[in-house]
């Protein structure tokens, strides 16, 4: 369906605030009714380019020749399986047509790795921050149009309110966690994902941008401070794009 740009408006802002203050009960699965699919090392041909690195791991773009397609290999940093269980999991518990799909993980040589449908331009990853600013990306960057980015801005709080009604967050919203795909928005990067009756809470010594204040504080992560830093990426977008909607919208979101 194809909504105006006052119909997106009117949908990012309903959604920012149902983030904001409801409580939805969720039906929780056991880890252990997820079955993941094991991705043979042998069965993946590099294509030599790093699509994307992280504090978590490097994420390189394979040839899956099992299927015949491109898929991005997610190495791990720390070869910990339970880490990569647990990205695993909320990859196959939050499926949204807004979230990567999950094809296996590889556990047979280290580093252990997620393997992931690719989304991108040709051999690029291409994220919300690199198509504003990498001149990589400058002739897909003057395709997008208005309604495309409103689209995009939609899809990621679309994505989150899901998560949020897992009772889940998301705790790393930042513009290089969004993949832009065919001019729609991706969520990526689970790896600091927790529960909401569980949160997490760390005085930080760097000042990330992307976080709220109070947890830079030592607070505990909630879902206003997901919604805070959507909001961020609402003012990034706003701020490239000279447009005064998505410029409120991000300050609401404070």
């Amino acid at each position: 369906m194809r909504y105006s740009n006052k119909q997106y408006i009117m949908l990012i802002g309903q959604t920012i605030l149902q983030n904001s203050y409801v409580d939805i009960g969720a039906h929780e699965k056991s880890m252990s009714t997820y079955v993941f699919s094991q991705v043979l090392p042998e069965k993946l041909e590099d294509v030599n380019q790093i699509v994307g690195a992280g504090t978590f791991g490097e994420c390189h773009l394979k040839q899956y020749l099992r299927l015949g397609i491109r898929v991005v290999e997610k190495k791990l940093v720390e070869s910990d399986l339970k880490l990569l269980y647990d990205e695993a999991y909320y990859m196959q518990l939050f499926s949204h047509r807004c979230v990567p799909h999950l094809i296996g993980i590889q556990t047979q040589i280290k580093p252990y790795s997620l393997i992931t449908e690719f989304l991108g331009h040709g051999v690029e990853s291409m994220t919300v921050y690199r198509l504003l600013f990498d001149a990589v990306f400058s002739e897909q960057k003057s395709r997008m149009l208005l309604p495309n980015w409103f689209r995009v801005c939609y899809d990621i709080v679309d994505a989150v309110h899901y998560i949020h009604q897992k009772e889940y967050l998301h705790c790393d919203l930042k513009s290089n966690n969004v993949l832009v795909s065919n001019q729609k928005g991706y969520l990526v990067d689970f790896g600091k994902v927790c529960k909401v009756r569980n949160p997490r809470a760390k005085k930080y010594k760097t000042v990330y941008p992307h976080s709220a204040p109070e947890v830079l504080n030592g607070d505990p992560v909630s879902k206003a401070s997901d919604v805070f830093s959507y909001g961020k990426i609402l003012k990034i977008i706003g701020e490239q794009l000279r447009n005064k909607e998505l410029l409120s919208m991000g300050d609401k979101s404070f």
